[in-house]
């Protein structure tokens, strides 16, 4: 079977993906002689798409002193205690995630506009879903780092979920709870910015709105 295709059915296929309304940068992109015969070919039964690859290993474990700083730690014990004597306050993660398999979390509801971090924090640990913690937010950390020293930030798990639009700017990690160096409860996030991605922390002290999502897998159980 020929696999030749004219300038005019190449065009065609661009004007196509033009009016099932992709934007004028993407069908620029699209309209590659080589990308567009990729599609024809797919179309043809005579190439296939290979997906992108979204997993990553959870290989590391969240420091707060080796990644913050002194005084910085894993939060132990009750909510209302100093949070230096108990058990520490964060969730079980796999060893292996598919990223693509996330969900974003806001835990408001009803009339919500905005939920207290403390009891997002209880609707989080409550959530049929599993939530995501330090070793999450370093294997993405990390991976983005390796993808940007590389002089591929585009190849990243986190622009990849950015582009497909599975993420926000913002993405907070609500299966672990850090103590500040003045005892004060906190989440990491990871946010992006002109410069790309980077990270930060707030407090469970302040209000979160729908543009404060917490990320999650989701549970085969839960239809949120």
């Amino acid at each position: 079977m020929s696999t030749k295709y004219s300038v005019g059915q190449m065009n065609q296929l661009g004007d196509g993906l033009e009016a099932a309304g992709y934007g004028v940068d993407d069908v620029t992109k699209l309209r590659s002689p080589e990308i567009l015969l990729q599609f024809l070919l797919v179309l043809q039964g005579l190439a296939t798409v290979v997906r992108a690859n979204f997993k990553l290993a959870l290989t590391a474990i969240f420091s707060p002193v080796e990644f913050i700083g002194l005084g910085w730690s894993v939060w132990k014990g009750p909510v209302d205690g100093n949070g230096v004597e108990g058990d520490e306050e964060c969730v079980t993660e796999p060893d292996i995630v598919d990223f693509e398999q996330i969900v974003l979390e806001t835990h408001l509801q009803g009339d919500d506009t905005s939920v207290h971090g403390e009891e997002k924090m209880r609707r989080a640990r409550a959530s049929k879903n599993r939530q995501l913690g330090g070793k999450a937010f370093l294997a993405l950390w990390n991976n983005w780092r390796a993808c940007k020293a590389a002089g591929k930030p585009e190849d990243s798990i986190l622009e990849k979920l950015r582009k497909a639009k599975k993420i926000g700017n913002v993405v907070y990690f609500f299966g672990l709870t850090l103590r500040d160096s003045d005892g004060a409860r906190c989440v990491l996030c990871l946010c992006f910015n002109v410069g790309g991605w980077g990270w930060d922390y707030d407090w469970l002290g302040n209000h979160w709105h729908a543009s404060g999502p917490s990320v999650a897998l989701a549970s085969v159980e839960s239809k949120s």
